[in-house]
């Protein structure tokens, strides 16, 4: 009857840290390995397989180990993002985007915005640019044939 009971209850999901260690350690690679791979400190995947995630940085950048650790050992990077907004369901981490193409988008900037600077507007800089060289090639156009092409003055 113990055995029926244990057949009948639903097996709970390995959390996203073990799922991790799990398609890691299939593919033999280490973590010092993984983490030349991914650019991720040793420490901190150690603490991803662990699912120790109060000791991580924030949220944003757990979803971006979690997808990069996921990536570089060839195991679904959706799957363990599921397990990880299961793990710990405080925002959800696949609304980022489809499956973490991109961490964070870059936000659109709008003219009223407050705080804005030439940085979110390149084009203006470059044509400033532009228009202080046209400047100057043409006094410097300017110089050479009104001196008749001599700089120094006539030659004897």
């Amino acid at each position: 009857m113990g055995d029926r009971f244990e057949a009948e209850m639903p097996m709970e999901r390995e959390h996203f840290g073990s799922y991790l260690r799990r398609q890691r350690e299939a593919r033999g690679i280490s973590l010092a390995e993984l983490s030349r791979a991914t650019k991720i400190k040793e420490s901190s995947l150690a603490l991803l397989e662990e699912a120790r995630l109060d000791e991580l940085p924030a949220r944003v950048f757990v979803v971006g180990y979690v997808g990069a650790y996921a990536r570089a050992v060839g195991a679904d990077s959706c799957e363990a993002l599921s397990r990880l907004r299961e793990a710990s369901p405080t925002g959800a981490p696949t609304d980022i985007g489809d499956c973490m193409p991109k961490v964070v988008a870059r936000a659109e900037v709008t003219d009223d915005e407050p705080g804005q600077t030439w940085v979110s507007r390149p084009r203006v800089g470059v044509a400033f640019v532009v228009f202080l060289l046209l400047i100057v090639a043409t006094l410097t156009l300017s110089l050479l044939l009104r001196h008749g092409g001599h700089v120094g003055g006539p030659l004897s």
